[in-house]
């Protein structure tokens, strides 16, 4: 029989998920949830879906905005369900789904993580970390789209990195996964394209970026987004073709905004190539940015833990990320996915706006915690191999 040590040894992952999942919800409940205006207009468009009882097309028909609404389909029908069927008490509903969604995000990033056969208490550590990020503090309070959305990533990565070995199955998860992401909401194309490119595209995605100079890869592909930004943004301004989606966006860009609603971050706008460039290049670093004047003091030191903690793993010890490529492919691949993932990410939150409180990171930010860890576990193998091979 197993002594209660050698259990919690077996056990020490789920155990500590289980801790973290109680701690951030009890949490979140204390705190209450949180309506924003966003709410408000899911609530207005799930009774117009409600009132055309669950018309879709109808629906899609009467509803005006400046991104298709059909993009917003998955959460809308939540939201009219649970109006439907709870009334008043929708919001309790919708608060627990969250919740669950809380529950989906942990457990998928354990799965996956030991897939990849990190260590368990290296697994257990890196849960630990979700109790002082302000995203999952935060954002599972709100009764909107974002922990739905970071779920359904999360599934994503579960699906790409182990994902089962039969290929049909494998690529049916992707696509179901890519269809849930495209109708949560826009910002979802970012996902999808990254995820179908290393899910399907799998050759092609090891010749060109499982590749030990991953970093320069990308950071040549940002700089280069932030030029075909430029040339995109001052063609549209100057007539050369009209487009409904920048001319929502592109008050914003002649105000020089980098971070909404903060004119603190906001630089003086230069209407050129270079100038525009430049502010493309600015909302990237602002994306990555753990700190905000108005943050209270909490606020910022968990936010400087969580977030340069990541950095600095990941710049510092990056260079173990392709240790035993061959050996460890799949390992390789899952950090090359999450990097590119990141990155692009804020590429394109970068190319339309960072939001007031940089809402649009909540998705990255397991992401992230895993790629760290992952590198980490890179580098606690390659020591020991290093003392191993001291010893002979």
């Amino acid at each position: 029989m197993l002594t209660t040590k050698a259990l919690l040894k077996r056990y020490l992952v789920w155990v500590t998920l289980f801790f973290v999942y109680v701690i951030i919800a009890i949490f979140i409940i204390y705190k209450g949830s949180v309506q924003s205006p966003d709410t408000g207009t899911y609530v207005k468009w799930a009774k117009i879906l409600i009132g055309y009882e669950f018309n879709f097309l109808a629906y899609y028909g009467d509803v005006s905005f400046h991104v298709p609404p059909f993009l917003y389909t998955i959460p809308v029908a939540i939201f009219a369900i649970f109006i439907s069927i709870f009334n008043e008490q929708w919001a309790i509903a919708y608060q627990a789904l969250n919740l669950a969604a809380l529950f989906f995000i942990l457990f998928l990033y354990a799965k996956t993580i030991l897939h990849l056969g990190v260590r368990q208490w290296l697994v257990s550590m890196s849960l630990l970390v979700f109790i002082v990020s302000t995203d999952y503090l935060l954002w599972p309070r709100y009764l909107l789209t974002d922990s739905l959305f970071a779920a359904t990533v999360m599934l994503a990565i579960y699906i790409v990195l182990a994902g089962p070995n039969n290929r049909p199955s494998y690529y049916a998860l992707i696509i179901f996964s890519s269809f849930l992401l495209l109708f949560s909401r826009p910002a979802s194309l970012t996902f999808i394209a990254v995820f179908l490119f290393f899910g399907v595209l799998i050759d092609l995605s090891q010749r060109v970026l499982i590749k030990k100079t991953l970093f320069l890869r990308l950071g040549i592909l940002t700089l280069l987004s932030s030029a075909i930004f430029s040339v995109i943004i001052m063609t549209h301004a100057s007539g050369f073709f009209e487009s409904d989606q920048l001319d929502f966006w592109r008050p914003w860009i002649e105000r020089g905004v980098v971070i909404d609603s903060r004119p603190e971050t906001y630089i003086v706008y230069e209407a050129t190539y270079l100038g525009t460039t430049k502010l493309h290049l600015y909302r990237m670093v602002g994306f990555f940015n753990p700190f905000a004047s108005d943050f209270s003091f909490t606020h910022n030191v968990l936010n400087g833990l969580l977030l340069l903690g990541c950095y600095v793993v990941i710049f510092v010890l990056f260079r173990y990320s392709f240790i035993d490529f061959e050996k460890n492919n799949n390992r390789a691949k899952a950090i090359t996915l999450l990097s590119t993932l990141i990155v692009f990410v804020a590429i394109s939150t970068a190319a339309i706006l960072i939001d007031y409180d940089w809402r649009y990171r909540y998705p990255i930010i397991a992401p992230l915690i895993m790629l760290a860890t992952l590198i980490f576990d890179n580098y606690l193998n390659s020591r020991d191999a290093t003392t191993i091979h001291n010893i002979k």
